[in-house]
């Protein structure tokens, strides 16, 4: 009787290597390292492996991956023959040598990210045994041009030669390249179809097609044009079209009834026009606006830097112009809701008008933002705002991934930093923090590639998590008397933060807080000097 179990095979990082076992009962052999996953007493014959990636942190030198991968359905070691079932996820991740592979018959599973951008990838061979295929398995492949399935392969089959991989059971497109011919009979263009794919320009999805997945089409950079059905009732919004830069129009067609929530249209700079299809029921173009507008609300959901925000609009949505080339935002008076994030990354974002009649929300002072009235937030600013010394609060994404000027000096007189408020300014470098100031919202300052200093006027109560996380260039942190708590994470991944002063006031501070930056353990005993002395009477 045979015990079955699963083990994992590992890249090796060298070739024509002999056969050893290491300490953890797994062994390598040629360019395949194993290693058991559990204690387990194995039998001759039919046990079941899984394929991995090793840890190649440490590897100094290419690995020798053949141009043609051919994946093994058996493996023998010890006089024991071990079945391949899986390729488990990111096994072969930013391979860059494999030209083509050929999946041999027996294995079951290809897991998430397994192949994923692997740049000179151009064919693939899945066998009929295959019955699972993971999210973004071949993703980010940019010169894949030959995709087949075996015709005995009951779970998934490239039908009429599409060059394509597709769910069988449910007519879902999930694997696509710049040689697809999408069959007449698929339903759905499955999330991260097409991603990646260097040389698709055009398109036309045929009719039938009732969804598009998201990222379905993100990273196609030289996709032009594409053609929706008029068939399709679903967009999922989340990246469908992100990083498309020279997609020039987008035409949304009458049955469209559902647009998610999510970047649809990141970076797609070259992007003229928007129109909807004037016998959509849920969906207008009003005024010709260049938008995506859901008629029952009058929420604007999907803009460009070519949409005009017009007279009739009540509402726009989150992420909205996410990352759009807007030189300029006008804000109506009827717009009396603008959700955050709404303008996020419009680096080329210089002017910010509201209406004087506007009852939510002004500009005042000819500030170059926006500003909720009632509350004194600034829920959205621009390269050129001047804060007035009358806000309380920068809102959440108010100026995340906006260019804004090197040293950026917030006015006193403002509470609260809310959460993501600047999260990925690509220039900010130097930022003062007031006295009035009493919290860092989570990732306020996240991810600033060049911040490097922050200084502090008076005690910040409460610093969040994440608030300076994966700020590399942060060298020196001075955290002011008065502050009593700092949150998980909220300095973690600053690669040069090597020092940093804890103020005797603080009552809790997270043990991830400084996580893998260099000061952490300098921290810690920090930390702990100062609760021992504050114990003694």
């Amino acid at each position: 009787m045979h015990i079955k179990t699963h083990l994992c095979i590992c890249l090796a990082f060298l070739s024509g290597l002999p056969v050893l076992a290491n300490g953890k009962g797994g062994f390598v052999d040629g360019i395949f390292r194993y290693s058991v996953q559990e204690n387990v007493i194995v039998s001759t014959g039919d046990s079941t492996v899984v394929l991995t990636c090793a840890d190649r942190s440490a590897i100094t030198s290419p690995l020798p991956i053949p141009e043609t991968l051919v994946i093994p359905a058996t493996v023998v070691h010890d006089g024991y023959e071990y079945q391949v079932a899986e390729i488990a996820d990111t096994a072969f991740v930013r391979c860059g040598n494999i030209e083509s592979i050929v999946i041999s018959e027996g294995i079951g599973s290809i897991g998430s990210h397994a192949f994923y951008r692997c740049p000179r990838l151009r064919s693939v061979s899945i066998p009929s045994t295959v019955f699972y295929i993971g999210d973004n398995a071949f993703g980010q492949c940019p010169e894949l041009q030959e995709i087949k399935v075996d015709a005995g392969n009951e779970a998934y089959d490239s039908r009429n030669g599409c060059n394509a991989i597709v769910d069988t059971r449910c007519g879902e497109l999930v694997l696509g390249c710049s040689r697809t011919v999408i069959p007449p009979d698929v339903k759905r263009i499955g999330k991260h179809a097409f991603r990646g794919c260097l040389s698709l320009d055009s398109l036309v999805i045929p009719e039938g097609v009732k969804e598009i997945g998201a990222g379905a089409f993100a990273d196609c950079p030289n996709l032009t044009a594409i053609t929706l059905p008029g068939t399709l009732e679903t967009l999922s919004g989340a990246g469908t079209f992100s990083g498309c830069v020279s997609l020039k129009s987008l035409h949304i067609p009458q049955n469209v009834f559902r647009i998610g929530e999510g970047i649809m249209l990141r970076q797609c700079l070259a992007l003229e026009r928007i129109t909807v299809d004037k016998r959509n029921k849920t969906f207008d173009s009003r005024d010709d606006c260049n938008a995506i507008v859901e008629t029952a609300t009058d929420k604007l959901v999907v803009g460009c830097g070519r949409t005009r925000i017009v007279e009739g609009l009540r509402e726009i949505a989150s992420h909205a112009f996410a990352h759009a080339m807007m030189p300029s935002v006008p804000i109506p008076a009827g717009v009396t809701r603008i959700q955050g994030g709404a303008f996020w990354g419009c680096s080329f974002c210089t002017a910010i008008r509201v209406d004087p009649r506007n009852p939510v929300y002004d500009s005042r002072n000819d500030c170059n933002a926006i500003i909720e009235t009632a509350t004194g937030t600034l829920v959205q600013g621009c390269a050129t705002t001047r804060i007035p010394r009358d806000v309380t609060t920068i809102g959440e994404l108010a100026f995340a991934a906006i260019p804004l000027p090197s040293s950026f000096v917030i006015p006193e007189g403002v509470r609260s930093i809310a959460p993501k408020a600047f999260l990925g300014s690509p220039t900010l470098e130097c930022v003062v923090i007031p006295a009035s100031v009493d919290s860092v919202g989570a990732l306020a300052f996240s991810s600033c590639p060049w911040l490097w200093s922050v200084t502090w006027k008076g005690p910040t109560a409460h610093i969040g998590s994440s608030a300076f996380s994966d700020c590399r260039y942060l060298d020196l942190v001075e955290i002011p008397e008065g502050t009593r708590s700092i949150g998980d994470h909220a300095f973690a991944n600053c690669e040069s933060l090597q020092y940093v002063s804890l103020p005797h006031s603080l009552e809790q501070l997270s043990r991830s807080a400084f996580k893998d930056s260099p000061c952490d353990e300098t921290v810690q005993a920090q930390q702990q000097d100062i609760l021992c002395n504050r114990v003694q009477p």
